[in-house]
């Protein structure tokens, strides 16, 4: 079963934080029209380290209409100084420092969080907002109890879309997605999170490494998958995803790559493309053979 990608439209709901889920956050400048504010100040992870003058950042969760998430009250957790302000579904019921409880009506729509003021000596960060229940269970219980009775007994996740495969920009470990990082909808969900729910679920994980990957990026992420992953569960293993689709970056990427390396007819480009696409696959296999000492494991798609 494929995922959906992570994304504030996504009515899939896996996780009880849905600030997992919200958009990158979209500059602000007062008087300015929608999305005019100047670049913003993040750090590595996505957080907004400082705010011009007249400015503020905001970020779109759960834009559902009709009511299909859970109203109630929501916890809003945080880490340093600043101001947040709510709108259109939710509204401030009561702040302390650190945590705000906010009323969210799903009916209205999509809810708004609004980074108003941040102290760059301590910048607000690790922002989460914990549906209605879940405040004490979220650090060990973060996935939907509704997302995960949903998808029971399936045999395998792919991973194709919480990974953002098609056009990622992902090429080394230090790109990649982390526990820390400010939003999945960026790069996607962190391979500590996949490996969480396939364990649980106890379900086969079917990951799509990214077409820009180096071999470290292979390695490492095979030897996480190694150590975490139940030891009963196979990886299914794919290079990117329809590379042959030219639709896509990646498709773009492999045909300048056999262009390189002089292979496949310069007429038909597209024979390069699948001569590229074979190459590093077996390349990418290869190395995670090495980590899991074989195949008994691995379905090399």
């Amino acid at each position: 079963m494929n995922l959906a990608g992570p994304a504030d439209w996504s009515t899939e709901l896996p996780f009880v934080d849905v600030f997992r889920l919200s958009r990158p956050w979209i500059s602000q400048r007062q008087g300015a029209g929608w999305g005019k504010g100047p670049e913003l100040d993040l750090d590595e992870h996505g957080w907004v380290r400082k705010l011009g003058d007249g400015c503020y950042a905001e970020t779109p969760l759960c834009t559902i209409d009709g009511g299909h998430y859970p109203s109630g009250k929501y916890t809003v957790l945080y880490d340093g100084q600043g101001t947040l302000d709510f709108w259109n579904a939710a509204s401030a019921a009561s702040r302390e420092p650190g945590r705000i409880a906010i009323d969210v009506d799903s009916s209205k729509g999509a809810l708004w969080v609004r980074l108003m003021k941040t102290d760059p000596s301590d910048y607000l960060r690790n922002l989460r907002v914990i549906m209605p229940g879940f405040e004490e269970s979220y650090r060990k219980e973060p996935f939907s109890p509704v997302f995960l009775k949903r998808w029971k007994g399936v045999a395998c996740f792919r991973f194709m879309d919480w990974m953002h495969t098609n056009g990622s920009a992902v090429a080394t470990w230090a790109d990649r997605p982390t526990l820390r990082s400010a939003t999945c909808s960026a790069k996607g969900v962190p391979v500590e999170v996949m490996v969480d729910l396939c364990n649980r679920q106890r379900a086969d994980a079917w990951f799509c490494l990214p077409h820009l990957c180096d071999d470290d990026y292979v390695r490492n992420f095979a030897k996480l998958v190694k150590d975490a992953l139940d030891p009963k569960l196979k990886v299914y293993l794919e290079y990117s995803n329809e590379v042959w689709n030219s639709m896509f970056a990646q498709t773009k990427y492999a045909q300048q790559k056999a262009a390189e390396l002089g292979i496949g007819p310069k007429e038909r480009p597209w024979e390069g493309v699948g001569k590229y696409y074979a190459r590093r696959s077996v390349e990418l296999f290869r190395i995670w053979e090495e980590v899991f000492g074989g195949t008994d494991r691995l379905v090399r798609v």
